[in-house]
């Protein structure tokens, strides 16, 4: 099979995605234009992006709730798990913000 037949038939991440087109290039890039409606399963991505978030931001205001409540009762014991978990929250979110990033230019 050739490349452009393997590319006819490659898989996407939301087969209801319309078709798509590269932007026109100009000299610094792509140009905005009308024809470009962003890239295929993009939607999905970002809808999967949005909802992890969300369940690592419920769980980093329950971990800072129990580590103030922790504070305040003098148990400082706890203090310092907590704050690992929430650190590894963080960069789980990030990770999860920057990881499927790609980019419309071809290179």
């Amino acid at each position: 099979m050739s490349t452009n037949n393997a590319r006819a038939f490659r898989r996407k991440a939301n087969p209801d995605d319309p078709p798509t087109q590269r932007p026109p290039r100009g000299p610094r890039g792509p140009m905005p234009g009308p024809n470009f409606r962003g890239l295929e399963g993009r939607i999905a991505i970002v809808q999967g992006q949005v909802f992890l978030l969300a369940v690592i931001l419920i769980a980093q205001l329950a971990i800072v709730t129990d580590a103030l409540f922790e504070l305040l009762s003098g148990r400082a014991d706890l203090l310092g798990w907590l704050a690992l978990a929430s650190g590894i929250g963080f960069a789980l979110a990030l990770v999860i913000v920057f990881w499927p990033r790609r980019r419309i230019d071809e290179r």
